[in-house]
C-alpha cells in the first residue's frame, strides 16, 4: 500500500460528516476514496468555513470555495473532484431522516456548472496498434498481461492483482478483485486470453504465491515492469517514438483500456454490459440498479471482441 493510500482519514468536528465517512467505509468504499472524502470535508468545514454548519451551506458558499480552488491554479477536473466529494456527502445526508435539517445539495447545484474536460483520445489508441504491441512482446508473462489489458479493458493494477484462484478459464471468466471503488467483477475472456495465460503458466516461477503474475524473484510483478515492457514493444512496433512524452502520441498500459472501450462501442456492446466489464464505479456512468448476469455479459463479449491474431 502506498503512502498516499495510508493517509489519515480525518476526524471532522461535524457528526454528520463522520457518520458519512464511517457508513461509506462499512459499505466497502476504498481507503483512497475515504481519504479523498475526509480531506475535502475537513478542508471545507475546518479551514474555509469553520463557523458554518452543514445545514447552513448555500450555493454561494460553494462558489466561494471554487474561487479559492481556482486561486490555487487547480485544473478543472481537480475542482470537480473536490465538489464531487461535497456533493456525495450532501446527497447521502439528504436521504437520511436523521439529518432532517439538511434539505438541499448546494454542491450539486454548482457542480452542474463546471463541465468535465476529457482529454483527446491518443492517435495511436487503435486496435491495430494494440495488436502490433502484443506481437512485439516476447516474454510470456508480459504478453499475457498485455493480452488481458487489451481484451478486458481492465486497469493495470487490477490485472496485476489477479490471483490463481481468480482464474475460471474452463468457464471463460476471470475474477478481478481489486476494482476501483473496492468492488469485484467476474469478467468474460476468450480463447486468446486463455491461451496466453496457459502459455505463461508453463514458465511461471514455482512457489506458493497466490498472485498469478510473478517477477523472477517470485514477488508480484510491479507496475513499472509492465509499463516498460509496453513502452519498449510500442517503440519496436513503430507505434510510438523512443522518449515520446506527448499524450496523443504515447501508448501506455492504460491506453489498452481506451482501445478496448472504443472497440466495444464500435461493435455495439450494450452500455450497461460495457460498464460492468470495465468496472466503472462512478454512479454517473454506472446504473447501480442494473444487475448484469455474467453469462449474458459473456455472450455479448464474444460477439464484440476481435482477434489479436496470436
Amino acid at each position: 500500500m502506498t503512502g498516499k493510500t495510508r493517509e489519515k482519514i480525518y476526524e471532522n468536528k461535524h457528526d454528520a460528516v463522520n457518520d458519512f465517512i464511517q457508513r461509506k467505509e462499512a459499505m466497502g468504499r476504498s481507503r483512497r476514496t475515504l481519504n479523498a472524502y475526509s480531506r475535502t470535508l475537513k478542508s471545507f468545514f475546518h479551514e474555509e468555513f469553520p463557523d458554518l454548519a452543514p445545514e447552513d451551506v448555500t450555493p454561494e458558499h460553494i462558489e466561494d470555495y471554487v474561487s479559492t480552488l481556482a486561486a490555487r491554479d487547480l485544473s478543472q477536473n481537480t475542482k470537480r473532484r473536490y465538489l464531487e466529494s461535497l456533493s456525495s456527502f450532501y446527497g447521502w445526508t439528504m436521504k437520511r431522516p436523521r439529518f432532517e435539517n439538511i434539505t438541499g445539495n448546494p454542491a450539486a447545484v454548482v457542480l452542474e456548472e463546471i463541465p468535465q474536460k476529457y482529454r483527446d483520445r491518443p492517435d495511436c489508441a487503435t486496435w491495430e496498434s494494440a495488436k502490433k504491441i502484443v506481437h512485439n512482446i516476447a516474454d510470456p508473462r508480459n504478453k499475457a498481461i498485455a493480452v488481458i489489458l487489451a481484451k478486458t479493458g481492465c486497469r493495470i493494477r487490477e490485472a496485476l492483482e489477479i490471483e490463481q484462484d481468480d482464474l475460471m478459464l474452463d468457464d471463460g471468466f476471470i475474477r478481478l478483485r481489486e476494482r476501483k471503488g473496492g468492488s469485484q467483477t467476474v469478467v468474460p475472456v476468450d480463447e486468446e486470453v486463455k491461451h496466453a495465460i496457459k502459455r505463461y503458466r508453463l514458465v511461471r516461477p514455482d512457489n506458493d504465491s497466490e498472485y498469478l503474475f510473478l517477477s523472477i524473484q517470485g514477488n508480484r510483478v510491479q507496475t513499472t515492469q509492465v509499463q516498460r515492457a509496453v513502452r519498449d514493444a510500442a517503440v519496436r512496433a513503430g507505434v510510438m517514438d523512443e522518449g515520446e512524452t506527448r499524450f496523443h502520441r504515447k501508448f501506455t498500459p492504460h491506453t489498452f483500456r481506451t482501445v478496448f472501450t472504443t472497440l466495444m462501442r464500435n461493435n455495439e456492446m450494450p452500455d450497461h454490459i460495457l460498464q460492468y466489464i470495465r468496472g466503472d464505479s462512478n454512479s454517473r456512468t454506472m446504473d447501480i440498479y442494473t444487475r448484469v448476469d455474467r453469462f449474458d455479459a459473456k455472450q455479448s463479449y464474444l460477439e464484440c471482441i476481435e482477434s489479436l491474431d496470436l
